[in-house]
């Protein structure tokens, strides 16, 4: 008996998974995107059930996404739809689905981290001022005719940022729900994309709209 599984072992072929140099770069290539979602699912995961600290959480999701586009951008011709790969491969990453394809920014910037409905306090007065600041130099590039993703989504990200440190905003005011929407819609484009006309024309009423709600709540 031994001998006989001892010969089958011997007669099996090696199995390989490329024979080039390109199929190897695109099977590595596979491997590295199912490795980083897999990776922000785990990340995910342990922010919820409070495993992680908020900054430790905060900056290794950022470092991850940012990877995450450097990657995806790499390999477009041959994982040209990523949510098709995550099904083809049966991964559960809702979580980092959500997180890398949807809205591009760690959970505290999308959230924030305190929403308590306490009287504006000195920090909280200064949060207002830097968000109505991030309110201003965004819709300046976009008057200013800076239509391309990769010049409004780390402004826009800012703006995402300074709103969620004022603690007495409500999670669904609409000036978040703006800028959260915004940040979705501008995540799911290449960097080199340029805002059309129509795209230009409605996101800057939608953050005028978010800038007039802000202000009447904090004047």
């Amino acid at each position: 008996m031994e001998r006989y599984e001892a010969r089958n072992e011997e007669e099996l072929p090696p199995v390989k998974l490329h024979s080039s140099s390109n199929e190897r770069k695109r099977v590595e290539q596979m491997a590295d995107l199912f490795s980083l979602i897999a990776t922000v699912q785990h990340l995910e995961t342990a922010y919820t059930r409070d495993a992680v600290s908020e900054d430790r959480y905060t900056e290794s999701c950022k470092k991850l996404i940012s990877q995450f586009k450097t990657l995806k951008a790499a390999s477009a011709s041959l994982v040209p739809n990523v949510d098709k790969f995550t099904l083809e491969y049966k991964m559960d990453c809702k979580a980092a689905r959500h997180r890398l394809l949807r809205v591009g920014v760690p959970a505290t910037i999308e959230y924030g981290v305190d929403s308590s409905g306490s009287v504006l306090d000195s920090a909280d007065q200064k949060f207002v001022f830097e968000a109505v600041q991030a309110f201003i130099t965004t819709q300046n590039c976009l008057q200013l005719d800076m239509r391309d993703v990769d010049q409004l989504h780390p402004n826009l990200s800012d703006l995402m940022v300074s709103l969620n440190k004022v603690k007495k905003l409500p999670q669904d005011h609409i000036s978040r729900v703006k800028v959260k929407e915004w940040l979705e819609k501008l995540n799911q484009k290449p960097a080199s994309y340029r805002l059309t006309d129509e795209e230009l024309r409605q996101m800057s009423f939608d953050l005028q709209t978010a800038y007039d709600h802000w202000h009447r709540m904090y004047n």
